[in-house]
């Protein structure tokens, strides 16, 4: 559902669920650029209220939603960054739209996506690997209805090395 209370619009998936609507509080999507540092195009491809979006300057930026007719699932235009809080109910089919068009993979999400299935191993192996794990404390410290662990999974194409995690409490 979105704020107004219409039904989420589904994807190419055929699967929408009122859950995919988590938004980012702006003051956490302006930690998360700040901290990666996010340079070339960037593509946000579930951009809600552009929370990410509107913090794009100086790169070549885009965007799409669901709610306003740009499927990502459509897009085809490669990126250097993605950065996003992608839907859950289809994260496994947006990781891999993700992997298939960008060089790194910024997702705002509960921790535990990172290894909720081998196939999503397998992608993610296939991909490059999980650079980064940066942890951000419960989920309602950053607006969402629920108190899991989230933080940001920084994926990179051909990367090669162990998995840093960061912890990131400060300011939540």
């Amino acid at each position: 559902m979105t704020r107004n209370g219409t039904p989420t619009k589904p994807n190419k998936t055929k699967t929408a669920t009122a859950a995919d609507r988590v938004f980012t509080k702006n003051t956490t999507a302006k930690w998360i650029v700040d901290y990666f540092k996010p340079q070339g195009s960037i593509l946000e491809p579930a951009a809600g209220e552009n929370a990410f979006y509107n913090l794009f300057e100086n790169e070549i930026k885009y965007r799409c939603e669901i709610d306003e007719g740009l499927d990502f699932f459509d897009w085809d235009k490669k990126v250097d960054w993605i950065i996003t809080n992608p839907p859950y109910s289809i994260y496994d089919h947006f990781l891999q739209k993700a992997f298939s068009i960008a060089a790194n993979v910024v997702f705002f999400v509960p921790i535990a996506k990172a290894f909720k299935s081998n196939k999503v191993q397998k992608m993610v192996i296939e991909y490059g690997g999980l650079k980064e794990i940066v942890y951000m404390g419960g989920g309602s410290k950053h607006g969402f209805g629920f108190g899991f662990p989230v933080g940001c999974l920084h994926y990179k194409k051909g990367f090669v090395g162990d998995c840093k995690i960061t912890y990131a409490m400060d300011g939540w």
